[in-house]
């Protein structure tokens, strides 16, 4: 039978399967044997090599109070076949990963390709300094008491403001002087023409410390696809737990299964199925409790955000954290496999000024299904 480990810590639960994988997962979701058994090798699984998305989706965010508020619009669609990091925004897992306090630097030491070469970086392509104004710039990069003349992309824009002679102060000086030069927008030049070199310390400045970085995709962002799971700030890094069998995977035809482990964080993990049911049967020590699909739609989410896709997400458990929701996506009976996929949500809470807090919550478990790792009956 196959064997599964749940795996206790605090108030979530992490599951693996202890099977054999086929040769084609782990070709697209990385894996690592301890003691013999596969698992999720989260040193090499990024949001760049997940597997695609199989279902298309959207968010809508309507309010324009909000929208307002936020100073970007959240709202997306997706394609069945999109990449996580063509889908989820900075913002949507600031409170999960911390993406946004990594540097240029620290994203070329830490991609696993180890291919971002800052010498060759275009400033165009870090997509947020586009909505950043020189205001903007000289405040993050602590530029106040430079001049122009040792920060280049600022001195050719100063020039291309003035006819005359460029008067002689400090950045921070014409900043407050000049209104013009202040709110001239990185956007406005082609970025393409300039390096790092042209803007003095942003390879070593926070990514988030730039106006704009949450409603950036990841992909947006040189190399942070390429920097794996296992890295990020706010992941976990240790597991302990008991172990159970998987004993049947079951088609829709079963319902009302009463004896569940799944559900959601807004319902609890043992939510009755009424009907399509389908499900794997677990064995010793849950014998008789049943790990319901993804058929069964759950209440999800908390805040103002809950409200999308309907309030609802598949019904599942949260193997590694709250960041991500593993739900079982179909069952072959003959060959006793179970197919499990993963789904992702957005959180957004961003700092306002006078250190106020816009705390929209999180979505319910709605971008999905990323296939995971199956299990595999192996009498």
């Amino acid at each position: 039978m196959t064997i599964m480990r749940f795996i206790q810590s605090g108030l979530w639960t992490l599951l693996l399967f202890f099977t054999p994988v086929p040769p084609v997962l782990s070709q697209t979701v990385p894996v690592q044997t301890v003691n013999g058994v596969p698992m999720p090798d989260f040193a090499q699984i990024t949001l760049g090599n997940l597997p695609a998305l199989v279902e298309g989706g959207s968010i809508a965010v309507t309010d324009p109070y909000i929208v307002a508020q936020l100073g970007y619009d959240p709202s997306r669609t997706w394609l069945a076949g999109d990449r996580a990091d063509q889908v989820m925004m900075l913002g949507d897992v600031s409170e999960a990963f911390g993406l946004e306090r990594f540097s240029l630097q620290d994203i070329a030491r830490l991609g696993l390709s180890q291919s971002l070469d800052l010498k060759k970086l275009a400033l165009s392509e870090l997509k947020p300094l586009a909505v950043n104004t020189v205001a903007d710039i000289v405040t993050a990069l602590g530029y106040e008491h430079l001049y122009p003349e040792q920060v280049p992309l600022l001195r050719d824009i100063l020039s291309s403001l003035y006819t005359g002679e460029i008067p002689y102060a400090t950045l921070g000086e014409l900043v407050r002087q000049v209104p013009e030069f202040a709110q001239f927008s990185l956007g406005a030049v082609n970025l393409a023409l300039y390096g790092l070199a042209a803007l003095p310390g942003l390879d070593s400045l926070a990514i988030g410390l730039l106006r704009g970085w949450a409603e950036q995709f990841v992909r947006s962002i040189p190399g942070l696809s390429d920097v794996p799971f296992a890295q990020y700030l706010l992941f976990p890094t240790s597991f302990t737990g008991i172990a159970s069998l998987v004993s049947l995977p079951l088609t829709t035809v079963e319902q009302k299964r009463t004896r569940t482990i799944t559900g959601s964080n807004r319902q609890g993990f043992a939510v009755p199925c009424e009907r399509e049911c389908l499900h794997i049967e677990m064995g010793d020590p849950l014998r008789g409790r049943q790990w319901i699909g993804k058929h069964q739609q759950v209440r999800g989410g908390h805040g103002y955000l809950a409200s999308l896709n309907g309030g609802k997400e598949p019904t599942g458990r949260h193997p590694f954290g709250p960041w991500g929701k593993v739900v079982l996506t179909g069952v072959q009976e003959k060959t006793g496999r179970a197919d499990f996929g993963l789904y992702l949500r957005v959180c957004i809470k961003v700092p306002l000024a006078f250190g106020a807090v816009l705390d929209l919550g999180c979505s319910p478990y709605c971008i999905g299904p990323i296939p995971w790792l199956p299990t595999q009956d192996v009498i």
